[in-house]
């Protein structure tokens, strides 16, 4: 039985799918639909995919607070940020391997072999993997191409030889920081290994079943529900776990009072506040510093000589931090929920005359922070600690908007009903041979290509 028969095509308002209850159908009738549904589902993924991409080069979803494209679709799709941001590197990696985009779009592939595929395809391999793919499940794709990935990096590391690690620093003059590194492989993993575990900790949400909580409350002990897969992968932008590995380490390693360069000091009883032996700040990167931070009142004398160190004042205290904690738990931007490396932000900032108490305070976390103090969006305190968020042109930001199908589709009739069924279902995938097979073709391949552009310079 064919999906598009399901729903005619001249009938763009009936339903999607035929409302046919399970119970009234037959083995065979159910799994002819799962497999016909599935084949839909991979095409209007790979539409869907192709939309994003387009989306997400516009910058289409800026404004409003939202951080990313993985951002909005958390927010207005119900995805989980993990699957957004895989969602995103998929989107971006088909369009240069047309022949898996055409696959993928006549519901040959599933997102889950794609999602494989871009991790290694090249347009020079495209075609063998496609091969590969076409008469493969999913979990024979993953197996492959974990094999392919092992055999890359070790070709790379033999290329590069041995490596010393290096690292430099400078403050540039628009008052940003460069920092380069030159890591050894080992050195590398160990830093991209914490990078993974800093964005698993500040992108943390409660109750997210992808993103289980570190503990499990019945043993206080590390829990073993974690999904093995999901965060095997460095994030591609790795600047916010580098700042919350900073965070972290700022938070677990217990110094001396007095050693300068580990703190952040801002001074901001000068005409132009500046952080300590580095650039200016403007005011809304002081406010943000000011925020959950600590304040000492310096007295100076004549020609700036310090007569008195005032004492540390926490804002706010640890006491009012405790309950503004219990009270949010997490990031209150809508979509966000994050419960990592949280701000107690002042809604009526303390240089305007924002007290610290609760009906002023609400957790954010450290990237919406910095959004909301760039003017990305507002809150308002509504007394009795209720607070609403808004855009930049005052309209409210809803919790969770309304989803709704599109208008006027049903199931594409140019998609076959078995397209995503794999050619030889069934069939072991000798891994080894596979991969020693592809390597060889990939090799011959290059040496034509060398022998032709020879001929050619000849």
């Amino acid at each position: 039985m064919s999906v598009a028969q399901l729903v005619p095509a001249d009938d763009a308002s009936s339903s999607i799918f035929d409302d046919t209850r399970p119970e009234d159908l037959s083995d065979d009738e159910i799994a002819d639909r799962l497999v016909g549904y599935a084949s839909q589902v991979a095409a209007m993924t790979a539409r869907f995919l192709d939309l994003l991409a387009a989306f997400d080069d516009r910058s289409a979803w800026g404004g409003d607070g939202i951080l990313s494209c993985a951002h909005w679709l958390t927010w207005r799709t119900g995805l989980s940020i993990r699957t957004a941001q895989d969602h995103l590197r998929v989107a971006h990696a088909v369009p240069a391997l047309p022949l898996i985009r055409e696959a993928f779009s006549h519901g040959r592939l599933s997102y889950s072999k794609v999602r494989a595929l871009t991790r290694v395809a090249t347009p020079e391999r495209e075609q063998e993997l496609l091969n590969v793919a076409m008469s493969s499940t999913a979990a024979q794709v993953e197996r492959l191409v974990r094999k392919l990935r092992h055999i890359d990096r070790h070709a790379e590391e033999e290329e590069r030889g041995q490596i010393d690690s290096r690292g430099s620093w400078r403050w540039n003059d628009d008052g940003s920081l460069s920092v380069n590194l030159r890591l050894s492989p080992l050195d590398g993993a160990r830093f991209l290994a914490g990078a993974v575990r800093a964005e698993y900790e500040r992108t943390r949400i409660g109750g997210d079943p992808d993103v289980p909580t570190p503990t499990d409350p019945a043993s206080e002990t590390p829990s073993s529900k974690s999904a093995p897969d999901l965060w095997r992968n460095v994030p591609s932008d790795i600047a916010p776990a580098v700042i919350a590995m900073a965070d972290t380490v700022q938070t677990v390693i217990e110094v001396p009072e007095f050693v300068p360069g580990a703190e952040v000091v801002v001074h901001d009883d000068v005409d132009e506040p500046h952080i300590d032996g580095g650039p200016a700040l403007d005011r809304a990167e002081v406010d943000e510093a000011r925020c959950g931070g600590t304040e000492r009142r310096v007295r100076r004398g004549k020609r700036g000589v310090v007569l008195t160190w005032g004492r540390k004042r926490r804002m706010p205290t640890r006491a009012l931090m405790r309950i503004i904690f219990e009270r949010d738990r997490c990031c209150r931007v809508p979509g966000c929920g994050r419960t990592r490396h949280l701000h107690a932000h002042h809604v009526q900032f303390v240089s305007h005359g924002g007290t610290t108490e609760p009906d002023n305070l609400i957790l954010l976390c450290s990237t919406h922070h910095r959004a909301l103090h760039r003017g990305e969006f507002s809150i308002r305190a509504l007394g009795e600690q209720q607070f609403s968020f808004h855009r930049s042109d005052g309209s409210i930001i809803d919790d969770a908007p309304p989803m709704r199908a599109p208008d006027d589709w049903h199931p594409d009739s140019g998609i076959d009903d078995d397209a995503v069924l794999p050619i030889n279902p069934g069939r072991r995938l000798d891994l080894g041979y596979t991969t020693e097979v592809l390597h060889a073709v990939w090799a011959w391949k290059a040496q034509k290509e060398a022998e032709q552009a020879e001929a050619v310079a000849a």
